[in-house]
């Protein structure tokens, strides 16, 4: 009785084994045991505040910042892991040694559903480089790329809010540091003071954006996900603005102003709805003060080149893209004296080579001539004759005298001179 129980016992406990081996060998047909490897999974540094008593900051090296993990499993889970699942950490606490160089991190290896034993790290030890903290205070300078307000509009102050930022971290990174810009995107703005939200952008010197592993390690002061508020203002477009020039001084004594002539005349500014009702009172007309163009002891036409930035208030400002040079030609003439325009058609052409065509380079002549003051409105441009000698001259560019006759009681009183080109004629 009792050999028969032993019996029945030893075959319950072999059927139990077999059972196991065949339900293992069911799991390994079905759901078998595999490895997979995940290649360049990115080291993050933890624990970085360990050595801040000592203002030392940890960076990992480009290029030795990544590791390879290798993941044993059942294939139902690890055929389903990305390399999203797996996180990689170089724990400060944990430094091997602070005086081996290079200095070395165990890294620790987190994956969801995989126990410590299942998972496979190269390298095991990963390097860091351990820099001192330093810090540097930038100015904050704003920048619209190119994006551009409202057809009508203008954009009239940007002001970062604020100004200037204080940033902190590795030397290496610090020092290379070249300016900070806040973009702002001004598409089709036109409302006369909004805040806008700006990106930072870091700048090194060689003027290349800093990567964002490289910003992962800086700090800047009171700014949270390097955003700040950029204060804008948008002005409303004013065009066909007249401008006009007063002078000072007076010319050598025999000669006088004739005329101020203004390149250009009109221009389009943009400004606050105060500046512009100011500016429509005053005839919409923009005056160069008398200072800019003295005439003093002059007895020759002169030129003045005039920046109209200089000359706006602060609400006022030119429109972009529009040059802020005006070029004053302050002509200065004898008593009794006037400039006449002529056609260069009226320029007889004299011993000029027959196998040369003749091409005049300006429109016109400007002939100054001087007489009696009732006279001059009297001259008719018909009766001013001029010619030139074309006598040695080839195939070429020439500025050649101008030789002028004029009716009698009339004064030639400068020299003239004409742009030609002489060109091969066509074949008869």
């Amino acid at each position: 009785m009792k050999k028969n129980m032993i019996n029945k016992f030893t075959l319950k406990i072999l059927s139990l084994i077999i059972a196991v081996l065949i339900w293992l060998l069911v799991r390994n047909v079905d759901d078998p045991i595999i490895v997979k490897s995940f290649y360049e999974i990115p080291v993050t540094i933890e624990n970085a505040s360990y050595l801040a008593e000592n203002l030392e900051i940890p960076l990992l090296v480009d290029g030795k910042d990544t590791v390879k993990v290798r993941i044993k499993g059942p294939r139902s889970v690890v055929s389903k892991l990305k390399k999203k699942d797996i996180t990689a950490v170089a724990d400060m606490t944990q430094i091997i040694s602070k005086d081996t160089t290079p200095i070395m991190v165990p890294v620790e290896i987190n994956c969801t559903g995989i126990t410590d034993s299942d998972i496979t790290v190269r390298p095991r030890n990963i390097q860091v480089d351990i820099q001192k903290q330093k810090s540097v205070e930038k100015t904050i300078a704003v920048s619209t790329g190119d994006t551009q307000p409202d057809k009508d509009y203008e954009i009239g102050n940007l002001k970062a809010n604020p100004e200037k930022v204080t940033i902190s971290g590795p030397e290496t990174i610090i020092d290379k540091i070249d300016k900070v810009v806040a973009l702002v995107d001004v598409t089709g703005r036109k409302e006369s003071n909004v805040e806008i939200n700006s990106q930072l952008k870091i700048y090194d010197k060689n003027l290349d954006e800093l990567s964002p592993k490289k910003l992962e390690y800086l700090n800047l002061k009171e700014i949270s996900d390097n955003t700040i508020k950029i204060q804008a203002q948008f002005w409303k477009v004013k065009q066909n603005v007249m401008i006009k020039a007063e002078y000072s001084g007076e010319p050598i004594r025999g000669y006088e102003v004739d005329s101020i002539n203004l390149v250009p005349n009109t221009i389009s500014v943009a400004g606050t709805d105060k500046a512009l009702e100011k500016l429509e009172k005053e005839g919409n007309t923009l005056e160069i003060p008398r200072e800019y163009i003295n005439v003093t002891d002059k007895k020759e036409d002169f030129e003045e080149n005039i920046d109209l930035n200089e000359l706006l208030p602060e609400d006022l400002k030119l429109v972009r893209d529009l040059n802020s040079s005006v070029i004053a030609t302050v002509k200065i003439l004898p008593y009794n004296s006037r400039d006449y325009d002529v056609s260069v058609t009226q320029i007889e052409a004299n011993n000029k080579a027959e196998n040369l065509d003749l091409v005049f380079q300006d429109e016109q002549i400007t002939v100054r001539a001087k007489a009696k003051e009732q006279d001059l409105d009297s001259l008719n441009i018909a009766d001013i004759q001029a010619q030139i000698d074309l006598s040695g001259y080839g195939e070429g560019e020439y500025e050649i005298p101008v030789s002028v006759t004029l009716p009698t009681g009339y004064e030639l009183v400068s020299d003239i001179k004409v742009k030609v080109k002489l060109v091969p004629g066509a074949e008869k």
